[in-house]
């Protein structure tokens, strides 16, 4: 699967609201990392009022969303990362998700 710049520059902006710009920019996007970071969002809406931030999955429950969704989700949350500076995630939320996804996100780059 081809990943589109503009894709890795949003899922990267999602990194980043998590675990800050040097974390990010260190991250090699791929199929997995996109796959742990459609986790993390999902989390994420769970958790809090992260809210505008995060739509609920379209997916029957308990079904894993796909690679589209997933992307569809990255794109739109990544946007308004990108072109809202102002967009924060709770930082509750943040601190336990970015802790429980940090080691798999690491090993998920090879």
């Amino acid at each position: 699967m081809i990943i589109s710049a503009e894709d890795k520059r949003y899922a990267k902006a999602i990194l980043e609201a998590f675990y800050g710009r040097s974390i990010a920019d260190r991250m090699v996007i791929n199929a997995k990392i996109l796959d742990l970071i459609g986790q993390m969002l999902e989390k994420a809406h769970s958790c809090t009022e992260l809210i505008e931030l995060v739509p609920r999955p379209v997916a029957p429950v308990g079904a894993r969303p796909s690679i589209k969704w997933t992307l569809k989700l990255i794109r739109k949350t990544g946007k308004k990362l990108v072109t809202s500076p102002g967009a924060k995630i709770s930082l509750t939320c943040k601190r336990a998700i970015a802790y429980s996804f940090r080691g798999r996100l690491e090993r998920a780059q090879f």
